[in-house]
């Protein structure tokens, strides 16, 4: 895995390590720390027929894979950044198993502390949903057969709300000698809603944060309840206060991009796309992080030309061009 500095039309690659994990998974994001990589590993399957469908060109090559909930934990890989100075009695190809089927989406962040006896705890900010609810063949409700969206297939019925994904707290502690001793899923700031994207102030990024922004759900549409996303949400982990910025009617949002202005963590700048559906057209809504929750949270609206919407899905992060 490159460590890597990012600038424009620049790569530098400080450091490369390979790590070969015998099983099958899908690693879909992952995050580090100080002294490690972390891996969320999502169990997957060979789905034959379609395999064998994909091979025969009659579907897409992701046809091929199925999710799998066979056991009751996630393995999570902790790869050391620096071999060399990581405890020797740790093997990296063991993973942690947190308590919990979990299929991890997206990382916020991740932070690590380490006390007077070498113990280590590990931190992090993540978007997880159910083994039930993630669905190769129909991900944001695109149906590839009749090149059709229709997100309904990505909503669930009531009493189903487990499912959705929702923002959590991984927490693992590791001994002196790199041995888990404990690790837990805990929701994020008692946050109940459908919420995916979780990013903080890049500044931030590897440090103990106090604010995590997402997209979420207003749970305000009677047909689609809990996704497209309509709402941002900002979560004070320190005081465990909840403020939102919510979309008009007949609207949804995509992820939220974290634009750094300051010292303080939320100053800033908030950038979402906003997907008006009924006029099939998008705008960049910049929003005012301090502001969230306040009438005047709007910094600006941007109608974005026709023939340059932004795709369902689309996310990324802010680059300083300096």
């Amino acid at each position: 895995m490159p460590r890597t500095c990012y600038c424009p039309a620049v790569i530098l690659l400080f450091m490369r390590q390979e790590f070969n994990i015998p099983d099958h998974l899908m690693i879909h994001d992952w995050a580090f720390t100080d002294t490690h990589y972390i891996l969320f590993a999502n169990r997957i399957k060979l789905d034959v027929i379609g395999s064998m469908t994909a091979i025969c060109g009659l579907s897409p090559m992701i046809s091929a894979l199925s999710v799998n909930p066979s056991k009751s934990t996630s393995p999570i890989y902790l790869l050391p950044r620096f071999p060399e100075k990581s405890p020797s009695n740790r093997n990296w190809r063991v993973p942690v198993e947190a308590p919990s089927t979990m299929w991890l989406l997206h990382v916020g962040n991740a932070y690590e502390a380490k006390d007077v006896n070498g113990n280590l705890q590990i931190q992090i900010h993540a978007c997880i949903c159910s083994y039930q609810w993630f669905n190769f063949q129909k991900l944001f409700g695109y149906n590839w057969q009749n090149a059709k969206l229709d997100p309904s297939v990505m909503n669930v019925k009531e009493g189903g709300d487990e499912l959705l994904p929702h923002l959590v707290q991984v927490s693992i502690n590791l001994d002196a000698d790199g041995t888990c001793q404990e690790s837990s899923v805990e929701p994020l700031n008692q946050w109940s809603k459908p919420a995916d994207f979780p990013v903080i102030n890049p500044d931030f990024s590897g440090n103990k944060n106090k604010y995590v922004y997402a997209a979420s759900s207003s749970g305000s549409r009677q047909t689609l309840p809990h996704f497209p996303f309509d709402m941002v949400v900002k979560l004070n982990l320190l005081d465990k206060s909840i403020h939102t910025w919510t979309v008009g009617a007949r609207r949804f949002i995509g992820e939220p991009i974290f634009v750094p202005k300051g010292r303080e963590e939320d100053d800033g700048y908030l950038l979402v796309v906003e997907y008006a559906v009924a006029i099939q057209r998008c705008y960049l809504v910049i929003l005012n992080p301090k502001r969230i929750g306040k009438a005047d949270a709007l910094v600006a609206r941007l109608e974005v030309p026709r023939h340059l919407n932004f795709p369902l899905g689309f996310h990324g992060f802010w680059v300083n061009g300096s």
